[in-house]
């Protein structure tokens, strides 16, 4: 018997007479709270998967990129922000396994490194762990913890303008990204970007040719 890691309720396996059933993916996450996170879909902004009419919106046209791109697979709605309160506020830990599947699905072939966006020890403290690599282990995808954080305000209390001026917060823990040319950063949420351009510029200015994103959240 498997329980859904939100609702609790018994996690129920639709058999048929083929034998597909036998072979699918565990499941953290029952289907009624996993339609409740929105996929992205429709027009949307190469370079940050933001919902817009062009091919790059209008935020993008306007800034200097060190990120060459980042795809997100979910909405930030509503039903997110509670599930990130209780995963990354709460420190409910396990239900960030949730997104196995996706992020499995989601970065299979690629064969660039995966480097987690870090927090500052202080917070990790706080929380008693990193969501992005809690995501990650959980998954069980390969990373390099490459990048370290110096601590600073969290994000959640900036406004969109402190945000995008915000002053370099990452430097490198180890030099092995030198031995990388293709890296995808991963982070939970994407809200104005400049995290991960400010992780995507250190890289970039230690050799990485390509830095994309992947992110659970727009």
């Amino acid at each position: 018997m498997i329980n859904c890691l939100l609702c609790f309720k018994q996690i129920k396996l639709e058999v048929g007479w083929n034998l597909d059933w036998l072979f699918e993916q565990e499941q953290y996450c029952c289907h009624k709270c996993l339609a409740n996170f929105e996929k992205l879909s429709g027009l949307l902004c190469k370079v940050c998967s933001k919902e817009s009419v062009s091919d790059i919106c209008e935020d993008c046209a306007s800034r200097n990129h060190f990120l060459d791109s980042n795809k997100s697979i979910y909405r930030y709605n509503d039903f997110a922000k509670e599930y990130m309160k209780k995963y990354k506020f709460q420190g409910d830990y396990v239900i960030g396994a949730i997104f196995k599947n996706e992020l499995k699905k989601q970065l299979a072939g690629n064969k660039a490194t995966v480097i987690p966006i870090p927090v500052s020890d202080t917070r990790k403290i706080e929380r008693g762990f990193n969501q992005t690599t809690g995501m990650l282990k959980q998954s069980n995808i390969k990373y390099e913890e490459i990048l370290a954080r110096a601590h600073s305000e969290k994000q959640s209390k900036k406004t969109k303008k402190e945000r995008l001026e915000a002053k370099q917060v990452f430097y490198l823990s180890n030099n092995s990204v030198i031995n990388h040319l293709e890296v995808i950063l991963f982070d939970d949420i994407y809200t104005t970007g400049s995290t991960l351009n400010l992780a995507a510029q250190i890289l970039k200015e230690a050799g990485v040719k390509k830095v994309t994103a992947l992110t659970i959240f727009r």
